[in-house]
C-alpha cells in the first residue's frame, strides 16, 4: 500500500511539473533541474555495468578518480578512463592521488595528494576542472589548495542546490547499498517540486553485494530510465557549472 501510494503522488508530481518543460526553449535553461550522474573510486564496475547503461540512454557522467590507483586490481584501466572521456564524452574529475583522508594529512602532504592528481589530469590531456573531495573530510586549508588547481568542488553533502551555483559547495545524494531505485527517483522528484538547478546522484560500484555504496543494475536501469523517460537534462559538472554559475 506505501509503495502504491508512493507512486501515485510519483506521477502526480512528474506530470505536474516535469510535462510543461516539453515547451521550454534555451532562454529558459535556468529554470530546468539539471541531473549530474557521478561515479567515484574507479571500480571495475563502472565499466563493466553502468556505462553499458548509460549509453543506452545517452548520458555522459563526471568520473572521479584517484590517478595513483588507476590500474590497480579492481579499478579501471587508464585506457578505460580515456575511452569513457575521448570517445564518450565524460568528464573526468580529480579525487586526490589516492584517496587519502584530506583533514589528516599534512600541508606538504595535502598539497602533493591534491596537486600530483591534478598534473596526471592534465598530462594525459584529460579533464581537469572538477574536483571531488575523497571520504567527505576537508580543511580550509584544503579548500584553499583545491581552489589553485580547480574550478568547481562537490562535496560529499546532500545540499539543496539553487541558482546561481555555489560552484565550491556542489552536494550530492550518494546511493547506498540500502538504498533502493525509489530513493534515488524520490530524492530527484523532491528536487524538482523545489525547483533546485541541479541534483547530483552518486555512485560507486554495481552488483557488489557486501560493499556499502554498491547499486544493483536492475536499481541503476531504473533510475535512468526515470530520468530519460521524463526528458531531464543530464550533464557533467563541467558543463553545468559553466551554465549556472
Amino acid at each position: 500500500m506505501k509503495n502504491t501510494c508512493f507512486k501515485i503522488i510519483l506521477i502526480l508530481l512528474v506530470t505536474i511539473l516535469i510535462l510543461p518543460s516539453c515547451s521550454w526553449d534555451e532562454n529558459d535553461r535556468l529554470e530546468m533541474t539539471y541531473i549530474v550522474i557521478t561515479f567515484d573510486d574507479q571500480h571495475a564496475s563502472i565499466y563493466d555495468h553502468a556505462f553499458p547503461l548509460m549509453s543506452h540512454y545517452g548520458f555522459r557522467a563526471t568520473n572521479a578518480i584517484n590517478t595513483g590507483d588507476i590500474g590497480s586490481v579492481g579499478k579501471l584501466s587508464w585506457q578505460q578512463v580515456e575511452e569513457l572521456e575521448f570517445v564518450y564524452g565524460w568528464e573526468t574529475a580529480g579525487h586526490t592521488l589516492n584517496h587519502v583522508n584530506l583533514s589528516e594529512c599534512t600541508d606538504e602532504e595535502a598539497l602533493y595528494q591534491i596537486e600530483q592528481d591534478w598534473l596526471n589530469l592534465r598530462e594525459r590531456g584529460l579533464s581537469h576542472q572538477t574536483f571531488v573531495l575523497p571520504r567527505g573530510r576537508a580543511t580550509n586549508r584544503d579548500y584553499q589548495i583545491i581552489k589553485q588547481f580547480y574550478h568547481c568542488i562537490r562535496t560529499s553533502k546532500d545540499s539543496r542546490m539553487f541558482y546561481p551555483l555555489d560552484q565550491w559547495n556542489i552536494g550530492y545524494f550518494s546511493y547506498l547499498s540500502s538504498f533502493s531505485a525509489d530513493d534515488a527517483i524520490r530524492r530527484i522528484t523532491e528536487g524538482i517540486f523545489n525547483k533546485e538547478v541541479l541534483i547530483v546522484i552518486g555512485f560507486h560500484r554495481f552488483n557488489e553485494p557486501d560493499h556499502s555504496h554498491n547499486c544493483s543494475v536492475e536499481d541503476f536501469n531504473r533510475i535512468l530510465m526515470f530520468i530519460h523517460n521524463h526528458g531531464l537534462p543530464v550533464t557533467t559538472l563541467k558543463e553545468v557549472c559553466e551554465i549556472l554559475r
